[in-house]
């Protein structure tokens, strides 16, 4: 029976050991006890039990020390696998052939043996995928009836972007079509360090309620980016393209014309609570430009859940076409979506 307490209580001990197998001090004397799942960007990552995951700024920290061992990239680029122990603020990493000393402030990043440098992970493109659907009627005195669907599909870099979009859009009042219309495009955009970049989409669209039997849109241009970090995006596009259209009844003619084709895009991230999305085009015949379309989107998504795979979104889109064989020029839409995304 003693034996069985006895061992029973070194496990217990063993367990402990393993629970607290790294130790951070900080610059104010305080020891933390946990395990040490990341160093990336000047943010240590230590998982506790009693405090569940911190982010600790490295450059509050004097030092610290890990029993398992981890890859570190130190600021000189060189990379080494090992155990850490301290003495003072010099850390020394143990591998199985050296031991490298250094301290906390020349540790560049820090990841599990089975994880990839974060770096390496950041520049990666991945993909990032979305469909949204909606579905709104009424029934009484208007029978209205109203679907949409969108698939967007997008690999991103840091920068760079390679798009492909499909949109469906049917509606019904009280018997007749409000909506049909149907659009594919695909897109890719590339920075280069001073922000500067360039753009190239094409667009092919049917809408018979708006009169259009065909559309096909090209451009290429210049893109900048004013603003990109994890809160916010904002980039300005020119260029210059071309647009054939063919109309449904041939009121007016159809067009072949070059285009001028300036855009604002603009996200804006507030912690996970919500995000905004903001779209605004223009895009006038080069040699006409009372003749032109316009299209401008803004909309507001709001997370389901914690995983990041459900949304909702709400917003406005205008669309313009000052040549159309429609009863208005003017298409405005209010829509809510409901969002699964996936990578």
């Amino acid at each position: 029976m003693k034996r069985h307490y006895l061992t029973l209580i070194l496990a217990t001990l063993f367990s402990i050991l393993n629970v607290f197998a790294d130790t951070v001090v900080t610059k104010e004397g305080s020891t933390l006890n946990g395990t040490i799942t990341l160093i990336d960007q000047g943010v240590i990552y230590l998982d506790t039990p009693y405090a569940g995951k911190l982010k600790l700024k490295q450059e509050d920290v004097a030092s610290f020390e890990s029993a398992t061992p981890l890859n570190f990239r130190l600021n000189d680029g060189k990379s080494i696998l090992g155990t850490v122990t301290k003495n003072n603020k010099t850390l020394k990493i143990r591998s199985d052939d050296t031991t490298e000393k250094t301290s906390v402030e020349q540790i560049a990043a820090s990841w599990a043996p089975d994880e990839t440098d974060p770096e390496i992970e950041r520049n990666r493109r991945k993909w990032k995928n979305e469909f949204a659907a909606d579905v709104n009627g009424r029934t009484g005195n208007v029978e209205r009836y109203n679907f949409g669907a969108e698939l967007d599909l997008r690999l991103k870099g840091p920068d760079d972007e390679l798009h492909l979009g499909l949109d469906y859009e049917q509606g019904e009042q009280d018997g007749r079509k409000t909506a049909d219309r149907k659009l594919g495009q695909l897109g890719y955009e590339r920075f280069n360090k001073n922000k500067v970049g360039w753009f190239t989409r094409s667009i092919l669209e049917t809408d018979p309620i708006n009169g259009i039997e065909l559309r096909s849109t090209s451009s290429y241009g210049i893109s900048y980016r004013l603003i990109n970090n994890e809160v916010q995006t904002f980039v300005v596009r020119g260029g210059l393209g071309y647009r054939y259209t063919e109309f449904e009844d041939g009121d007016p003619e159809n067009e072949s014309t070059l285009t001028v084709d300036p855009g604002i895009f603009h996200t804006y991230k507030y912690k996970d609570l919500f995000y905004i999305e903001n779209e605004l085009s223009y895009s006038p015949a080069l040699d006409n430009f009372n003749n032109y379309t316009g299209f401008h989107d803004s909309s507001i998504r709001l997370p389901i859940g914690n995983d990041g795979r459900f949304w909702v979104r709400a917003g406005v889109r205008h669309e313009y076409e000052s040549q159309t064989s429609a009863a208005e020029q003017l298409d405005t839409n209010y829509y809510s979506q409901f969002i699964y995304s996936w990578k």
